[in-house]
């Protein structure tokens, strides 16, 4: 909205030459706007770090195990540890105090991250 409002206004005053600065502008803002997505424990860190910070990132990283597999981990939570993250196509599998929760990747790590903002004592 703000650089297509820009274009017309540079148009407008006939300033053509700020349109190629405009659109480089543009290319960056949206590469660096850009949410990653979650695909396995790299990508995760990366994306709590970027939303929430390297202190939110950092405290995942110390307690909890990351693991890419299957929903049927869910069905079986004895097979989980303690304090572990499975990552499965669109849903984050959470194991907290013996407690399964199924949740949407970026709801669940939301939840995460705010449980561990208000120093909620998690898998200590």
């Amino acid at each position: 909205m703000i650089i297509s409002s820009l274009i017309t206004l540079i148009v407008t005053i006939r300033l053509y030459i700020l349109i190629i600065p405009t659109l480089f502008l543009s290319s960056y803002l949206a590469y660096e706007s850009k949410i990653p997505e979650i695909k396995n424990e790299k990508t995760l860190y990366e994306y709590v770090k970027k939303i929430y910070g390297k202190d939110i990132a950092s405290l995942i990283m110390k307690k909890f195990k990351v693991f890419e597999q299957s929903l049927t981990s869910a069905y079986f939570p004895t097979t989980l540890n303690e304090c572990s993250i499975v990552i499965s196509n669109e849903n984050l599998i959470l194991k907290i105090n013996s407690d399964v929760m199924i949740l949407d990747k970026y709801e669940g790590i939301d939840f995460l991250a705010t449980m561990m903002k208000r120093n909620v004592n998690i898998c200590n």
